[in-house]
Order: C-alpha cells, then sequence, then structure tokens
C-alpha cells in the first residue's frame, strides 16, 4: 500500500526518551498512539486466548479488528512536554519543567501551534 500511494504511513523515532514507558507516554500525549489499552505490551497469544474473548485465529486482520483504533487515544501525562491537548492539570517531568503552552508560546497563555 505504501509503494502504490494508497497509504500515508510514516516512521516517528524517539531517540531522546529514557525508556519504552516514557516513549508510549510521549506517543499517548501527543495523539500519536492508536492501540487498544488491552493489547500494549502482549504477544498475540495474550490477547487471542480463551479469557479475553478474541479467539485465535489464523485470519488476517484478527489483531487488527481488536488492536488498532481508527482515533489515537490522547492522553495528558505531563505539562511540560509537547501535546496535543493542552495538560496543564499534569505533572512536570523535568526539574524545572514549565507549563509547554505558556514557555513557549508568543504570548502568555497562548499556544505555540494551533491544534
Amino acid at each position: 500500500k505504501i509503494m502504490s500511494g494508497d497509504s500515508k504511513a510514516y516512521i516517528f523515532h524517539m531517540s531522546w526518551t529514557t525508556n519504552k514507558d516514557d516513549k508510549l507516554k510521549f506517543f499517548q500525549q501527543m495523539g500519536e498512539w492508536y492501540l487498544n489499552k488491552q493489547c500494549i505490551a502482549k504477544e498475540r497469544h495474550e490477547i487471542t486466548d480463551g479469557n479475553s474473548g478474541i479467539l485465535d485465529s489464523n485470519v488476517d486482520g484478527v489483531l487488527t479488528k481488536h488492536c488498532c483504533l481508527v482515533e489515537p487515544q490522547i492522553t495528558c501525562h505531563y505539562r511540560d512536554k509537547p501535546s496535543k491537548v493542552p495538560c496543564p492539570d499534569s505533572p512536570a517531568i523535568d526539574q524545572k519543567g514549565k507549563n509547554f503552552y505558556t514557555a513557549f508560546s508568543a504570548k502568555k497563555g497562548e499556544a505555540f501551534w494551533q491544534i
């Protein structure tokens, strides 16, 4: 699909994060996380076993149907990191963590970019 132009997929790598937990939080906060919570850090057999309600099947798309989201899951984690929505009530991750939106905006309280 990518080669034919039917998909506009892209790869984004976060090399500045400390660990996988932070990467997950940053993707969730930036509105770039499209995976159901039930599928995070799980292997196929953990998702498709008898307890999950998803039948283990060789049918293509069984995991896509149950794990992939059409709209991103946006979750605020840190007020001092970029986000799809303002996160003023979230804690700061950096020692001198200022609110991302007010620290980088042209006018106090104005978002740096338009959402």
